[in-house]
């Protein structure tokens, strides 16, 4: 099920529905159906939008949050800066002989603008500047008791009718109240609260480990032509490998938490990325299917590579990066041939495992000490799984 947004497209009004939920329809004519709506607008323009089926408490909750507009120009003229070059800054506050003050933004200072010509941005200046670029006007709510009061009854209006209010005139008129105000909406049209994500600190690797990370780099750029890995490090740097598109459109998202992520894999291979693995260094997005598809696209490229007369028939797909890791391969080989299972390892496996102590044995077991599956009561609930034990 995907998500569809729409973009450039100004909604005119919007009216009850007769089979439930709401007709909405934009500036070009076009109508489209909802269940729900939210009006992320300010309170005038929201009342604007439901029109003549705004009810006696939208309107005089909403009709609550006054505005004040300003015209706003970019333009290039001196007059409305200080006269002495001198006492430029980025904010200038400047005022007449009739007590009318207005403010001018220096843009070369604040952008950084690296220009002889002065970009300059006056917000209601006196008279109409020389050398404008362009003109616009903007709102901004007026803090007021009476804004106080409603935006204090707004639960009486919010979600009611299937419609939910956010904007910036539910708080005091800046942008972060705005954010705080489409949070609290969201959760009451999910019906569940949520928290925001705070952002992991960017991976510091050392010189050592940002060496692996670059050998990792280019033996996964090189190795993975057939499905698509993607490497989300705490940060938010992602690194991607492949492509998912095409008959094996198969992809795994992997997240990195530690940089030893990649001396593990480096210096150890196949085995370094399982140990990796097992102590919490990457975990992947989807806990389903991720650690499937990862095994599915190294399968599908190294079959690719068998077949492929560019590879080396001696050495395997997933060969060591670095000299350690063949030996920790040969670590393993040692510590798994050890374990071969003969006469007298037998007897030392069976040792390590079964001759323990009743006390041990004790603590799980009941008092004949019977080591094998579960013993269950006769009863009609479980006369099947009965037959199935016996």
């Amino acid at each position: 099920m995907g998500c569809r947004i729409k973009t450039s497209c100004a909604v005119k009004s919007m009216s009850c529905y007769g089979g439930g939920g709401y007709r909405v329809q934009e500036e070009d004519g076009l109508e489209e159906i909802y269940d729900k709506v939210i009006l992320g607008i300010h309170a005038p323009a929201a009342l604007k939008v439901l029109g003549d089926e705004a009810t006696h408490e939208e309107l005089r909750i909403l009709g609550a949050f006054q505005y004040i507009y300003s015209d706003i120009y970019l333009h290039c003229d001196k007059r409305l800066m200080p006269q002495n070059p001198s006492a430029w800054s980025a904010w200038n506050f400047l005022g007449g002989t009739n007590r009318a003050v207005f403010v001018t933004y220096w843009l070369n200072l604040i952008q950084n603008i690296d220009s002889a010509r002065p970009f300059l941005v006056t917000i209601n200046p006196p008279h109409v500047p020389d050398h404008v670029l362009l003109k616009w006007c903007a709102s901004q709510p007026i803090p007021s008791v009476a804004a106080v009061k409603a935006f204090l009854e707004l639960d009486k209006i919010q979600g009611k009718r299937g419609i939910w209010f956010c904007g910036e005139d539910q708080g005091h008129g800046l942008q972060e109240y705005g954010l705080k105000a489409g949070k609290v909406v969201a959760q009451g049209v999910l019906g569940k609260n949520g928290d925001l994500l705070v952002n992991p600190k960017q991976m510091v690797p050392s010189w050592t480990e940002a060496g692996a990370r670059l050998l990792v780099a280019r033996f996964l750029n090189r190795s993975i032509s057939i499905g698509n890995l993607i490497l989300l490090e705490d940060g938010g740097s992602m690194l991607s490998f492949g492509n998912a598109s095409g008959k094996r459109h198969v992809k795994s998202v992997l997240r990195v938490h530690d940089p030893m992520f990649y001396w593990k894999v480096a210096t150890e291979s196949d085995l370094g990325l399982a140990d990796a693995y097992i102590n919490g260094w990457c975990s992947f997005v989807d806990k389903k299917e991720g650690l499937l598809n990862l095994f599915l696209i190294f399968i599908a490229n190294r079959d690719a590579h068998k077949s492929s007369s560019s590879v080396v028939s001696k050495r395997g797909w997933w060969t060591p990066m670095l000299l350690t890791a063949g030996l920790a391969s040969a670590k393993y080989f040692l510590r798994h041939t050890s374990r071969k299972n003969s006469v007298t390892q037998t007897r030392r496996n069976i040792s390590q495992h079964y001759d323990l102590s009743n006390d041990f044995f004790s603590l799980f077991l009941d008092k004949t000490m019977t080591y094998s599956c579960g013993i269950f009561k006769v009863c009609q609930s479980c006369g099947l799984l009965l037959q199935f034990v016996n």
